[in-house]
């Protein structure tokens, strides 16, 4: 007997924020990070927080990245988890961090 082995394929995307903040406020800005975001692993993707090595920005760079299946899955985790940490961040520290985002999609994966 033989057996046909099918490849699921499915598109995969990275969503990444990052985060540059200035060195005076970067232990703080961490912390409302991990506070804001990371209180509650996100169910449906995998978020992990990186911190970058040797930066061309002034500053201390973070990245927060969602691993997701689908764009939808992304669209739910900028209105349900990352507008309220950027409107706190606004807030709290203006001037000091700046946020940026993209999506990529993985190619090989």
């Amino acid at each position: 007997m033989i057996t046909v082995l099918f490849h699921y394929i499915r598109a995969m995307y990275l969503y990444n924020v990052t985060i540059i903040v200035e060195n005076d406020k970067q232990k703080l800005i961490r912390q409302r990070i991990e506070a804001l975001l990371f209180d509650h692993q996100h169910a449906a993707g995998s978020l992990s927080l990186l911190e970058m090595i040797d930066s061309p920005h002034k500053g201390t760079t973070y990245c927060v990245q969602l691993r997701a299946g689908g764009l939808a899955e992304i669209q739910a985790f900028q209105q349900s988890r990352l507008a309220d940490f950027q409107e706190a961040i606004k807030q709290e520290y203006a001037e000091k961090v700046l946020l940026f985002d993209s999506i990529m999609k993985y190619l090989n994966d």
